[in-house]
């Protein structure tokens, strides 16, 4: 079982990198991911929560994790602990710096391969003229051996999802902040 993962940004604050740390820090920074390798060249910029306009609580509500730019996860210092074992496979953890504490920003690295995405029934998103990718996408979990947390380029490696693996170990320690979308 895999699933679609993003934040749930009508019950908890939503994050925010300092863009002028960012940019002093890393001036050839790109928000495009693109499941490449960052680690060697990162420096850990400052960051924040803040409440969204989608935000409907009323008083601070900080997640254990959350999505920032393109389908990255964010763990708390405490999600860190109790997930690093289970995600270091597929990816690598790149700090964020929170008041005085560390956060952890996860740079997916592995992306299913083409041949193990069942597509019969995907739809092709088309928003205001540009593609998105395709929904309604199938993954044969034999190739998520090992991976509790993929990309896939059926969206442009827009999203990050995870596997059962995954989604148990964030319900057995009860973290807050993402919705679950299944998708196979």
């Amino acid at each position: 079982m895999s699933y679609l993962v993003d934040s749930d940004f009508e019950k908890y604050y939503s994050l925010a990198l300092d863009v002028s740390d960012l940019a002093e820090k890393m001036p050839s920074y790109s928000q495009r991911f693109r499941a490449k390798p960052r680690l060697d060249k990162w420096i850990a910029p400052k960051a924040h929560f803040y409440a969204s306009d989608n935000y409907t609580g009323k008083e601070e509500s900080i997640p254990d994790i959350t999505t920032w730019a393109l389908g990255n996860i964010v763990l708390s210092p405490r999600a860190f602990s109790a997930l690093k074992d289970i995600l270091n496979s597929s990816g690598e953890f790149l700090p964020l710096l929170i008041g005085d504490e560390t956060y952890y920003m996860f740079n997916t690295l592995y992306v299913i391969s083409e041949e193990y995405v069942d597509s019969t029934n995907t739809i092709e998103v088309v928003n205001s003229g540009v593609h998105m990718g395709q929904d309604s996408v199938k993954f044969i979990d034999s190739e998520l051996e090992g991976q509790c947390i993929f990309k896939s380029y059926t969206n442009k490696l827009t999203f990050s999802f995870v596997t059962e693996e995954f989604k148990t170990a964030y319900e057995a320690n009860s973290f807050t902040g993402l919705k679950f979308q299944e998708v196979s």
